[in-house]
């Protein structure tokens, strides 16, 4: 039987997840990092990218993240971010919309890093969107 531990993703404003995992791979900010159960306690910065979450059923899902931090204490994964969407919840036509906006000048008040910052994560969310449709990235 596989081993399972928890992971739980949470924004500041919902707990988006919380569930038995085999595996799950994250973005931390100097690269992916996998997780099994049985990992020793650490803490890491996370960047933007796809979390994979593999289930002991054989069936993963897969969400967008931004930033925040990662804990592993006593067998459970806290994903700590500021941002996360499920893979079910996008679709290639709305990010391709959001990307264009994206692209144009930012808005009065909105700092070239904070524009760049955006745009970086709609391109993660349309890469994830074609991904899930089974669409080249």
């Amino acid at each position: 039987m596989t081993k399972t531990f928890r992971c739980a993703i949470v924004t500041p404003t919902e707990a988006v997840l919380d569930t038995e995992v085999s595996y799950v791979t994250f973005p931390a900010w100097d690269g992916q990092t996998g997780i099994m159960a049985g990992r020793s306690p650490f803490l890491a910065r996370l960047g933007l990218g796809p979390v994979r979450l593999d289930f002991a059923d054989g069936g993963s899902r897969w969400f967008l993240i931004d930033g925040g931090f990662a804990q592993m204490q006593e067998d459970t994964l806290s994903l700590l971010t500021e941002y996360a969407v499920g893979a079910e919840s996008l679709n290639v036509p709305d990010a391709e919309r959001e990307l264009g906006t994206a692209l144009k000048a930012p808005p009065e008040g909105v700092g070239r890093e904070q524009a760049d910052r955006q745009t970086a994560r709609v391109r993660a969310k349309l890469a994830l969107a074609r991904s899930s449709a089974g669409r080249p990235i």
